[in-house]
């Protein structure tokens, strides 16, 4: 017990420094960096919530983004109660940003412990065990989700499902079998990628046993053990049957009748396939944000050999485990070949058993992440992702599977510690080396400076001055994000609580009326919103101009000859206080006009 907590002790040291300085500044600041805004519209829901909560509005649908028409939260039908109640349930006792930190913080520390307890139940070498987690943990695709995609972040269950799993065949019990129950129960009801990438470890486990005791001596205790695992696994689906049977009547309705789009949950367009999947140096290159070979990996991004999104195309594996990993695998092959005359030996080692599993899931999903197909002269060598998308279309992001490549390789490089570890003589020895190997993997997977977080703090004086005037009214944000949300808009919400009419979401009412007032130096557009409640406009000029499209520098130029437009005030350019750090409080200069009531006169 005394040596677990030393352990537990070590991964919340080590989760704090790869994460430095957001403990420091955990009301403040928040994991991410320059390239996307979703953590900001996540933000904004936990404060949603909050806010809903205090003035007692409903928690499902809200009046605050996308008015006067508002918006179903739970659009799509999933709803994973339990990551629903957490999250309101912290949001409401803390603060959303705090919320968002501890939920982010606990998910890497937990990745690592439960990684650590499944590997030392195979290894029982504490050392080894130890070196697997912080592989798993601290990899550079933990940390481009935790600074992206919040809800990819519960990557933990995936060791702990499969740490119950083979439990429940090793050594099985009453107490299992609800560790068993459990563990699912987490895995369904976060992310339904996690959810997907669970499942796909327990089928692995369960074809690969299939496979290694394929004949007869072993078939009557597999087959008990397949008895128990359907059935549990059948009362978990049962258990969240509400959960899931929205998503099972929508996917039928949905992944055919209507277009593809990123907007469409169940229907993803089939060239994402291609963009969003691993290419042959997605998993060799360090990560672009490594502060000394990040560069190297730079002149690749866009290329076919590496992919072309910086968030899907980082699946380093790191040379350190990977070197450990072919090491595992060689003494594993050598030793096969000495049991091959044995094969009840074979069969019932469990070294011989876990390294070959985690070899053939390395592998397994590693095809599953590849594009739908290699093209290789005039042939098409079809790969897993093209067939599944014919029968799941909502699924596009298949490089996503490397996550599932790297808890094998972190496994496997525990092992080839492990064997090192076995010819050194003295409990210092192995601690040296040990430290030496984590140092190493360490710094393949380091991430700064510069620091990775962003200041949520402040925001632009604008949105002070908007704060200090009368609840009850409306704005719209210009240029509006008619094509899809901006984030950002919903996230200054959180600050100035008026409502707004961005946030809509494409196919829904609210967005078709969005795209006919895009031209704000349209008199007809302030026709409509003034018809919707607006009272205020602002107008990002530096959104305008960035584009350098013709038409948008000539629309920002129209603006202001809008007669039914009142300019208000105008807000200078704002720059963050800290050079180093990203923050929400540096814009470009904002006007603010006034949606003013005129005759048919001014009309005309």
């Amino acid at each position: 017990m005394k040596k677990n907590l030393i352990v537990f002790l070590l991964f919340l040291i080590l989760t704090i420094i790869i994460t430095f300085p957001l403990v420091l500044e955990i009301n403040s600041y928040i994991p991410g960096f320059y390239s996307t805004d979703e953590p900001f519209g996540t933000l904004w829901n936990l404060w949603r919530v909050k806010y809903s909560w205090n003035n007692h509005l409903s928690l499902r649908y809200t009046p605050l983004i996308a008015y006067p028409f508002g918006l179903d939260m739970f659009r799509s039908g999933y709803i994973p109660y339990l990551d629903v109640m957490l999250m309101y349930f912290l949001t409401i006792i803390t603060m959303p940003v705090v919320t968002y930190n501890l939920l982010l913080l606990l998910n890497l520390f937990l990745s690592g412990i439960l990684t650590y307890f499944l590997a030392f139940y195979l290894f029982k070498n504490r050392l080894a065990a130890i070196f697997s987690g912080i592989i798993f943990a601290f990899c550079p695709y933990q940390f481009i989700r935790l600074w992206q995609h919040p809800g990819l972040t519960y990557n933990q269950w995936l060791p702990l499902s499969l740490l119950s799993l083979i439990l429940l065949k090793e050594n099985f019990s009453k107490a299992i079998a609800l560790l068993f129950i459990f563990s699912l129960l987490l895995l369904y009801s976060f992310d339904q990628h996690i959810m997907l990438f669970g499942s796909f470890i327990i089928v692995l486990f369960l074809v690969y046993l299939l496979i290694c005791h394929r004949k007869k001596s072993l078939f009557k205790q597999d087959l008990i053990f397949y008895k128990r695992t359907v059935a549990l696994w059948g009362l978990v689906l049962v258990i969240l049957l509400l959960q899931y049977f929205p998503i099972i009547k929508n996917t039928f309705k949905f992944s055919s009748s209507t277009p593809a789009s990123a907007f469409n949950p169940y229907h993803r367009p089939f060239e994402d396939l291609f963009a969003q999947s691993a290419r042959p140096l997605s998993y060799l290159l360090p990560a672009l944000v490594h502060p000394v070979f990040g560069k190297f990996t730079e002149q690749f991004i866009g290329s076919q050999l590496y992919g072309i999104s910086l968030t899907e195309h980082t699946l380093y594996l790191g040379w350190v485990p990977l070197v450990l990993a072919f090491a595992a695998i060689r003494r594993w092959r050598r030793n096969k070949k000495l049991r091959i005359t044995n094969y009840e030996l074979r069969v019932t080692d469990n070294e011989d058993f876990y390294i070959g599993f985690f070899v053939f899931l390395a592998l397994i999903a590693w095809f599953f992440s590849q594009p739908p197909w290699w093209k290789i002269g005039p042939f098409k060598i079809f790969m897993p992702s093209f067939f599944i998308y014919k029968v799941l279309p909502m699924l596009r992001a298949y490089c996503r599977f490397g996550i599932v490549v790297m808890l094998a390789v972190s496994v496997l490089a525990g092992y080839g510690l492990k064997f090192i570890l076995a010819k050194l003589r003295t409990t210092a020895s192995r601690i040296m080396i040990t430290g030496l190997f984590c140092a190493l993997v360490l710094f393949e997977f380091w991430n700064y400076p510069p620091f990775k977080v962003i200041d949520v703090s402040e925001r632009p004086a604008v949105y002070y001055w908007l704060k200090g005037q009368p609840k009850d009214f409306v704005i719209a944000e210009y240029p509006i994000d008619a094509d899809s949300p901006n984030e950002m808009y919903k996230f200054y919400q959180t600050f100035h609580e008026k409502k707004i009419i961005n946030g809509t979401i494409p196919g829904t009412k609210a967005n078709k009326i969005a795209k006919t007032i895009t031209k704000l130096s349209s008199l007809d557009t302030a026709v409509v919103l003034k018809g919707m409640g607006v009272r205020y406009t602002l107008v990002h000029r530096d959104e305008y101009l960035k584009t350098e499209l013709i038409e948008e520098i000539e629309e920002v130029k129209k603006i202001p000859h809008n007669p039914a437009l009142k300019l208000i005030r105008s807000f200078p350019t704002q720059q963050c206080p800290e050079k180093d750090i990203i923050c929400t409080g540096q814009t470009g200069p904002i006007d603010i006009y006034e949606v003013i009531a005129f005759s048919d006169k001014t009309r005309n």
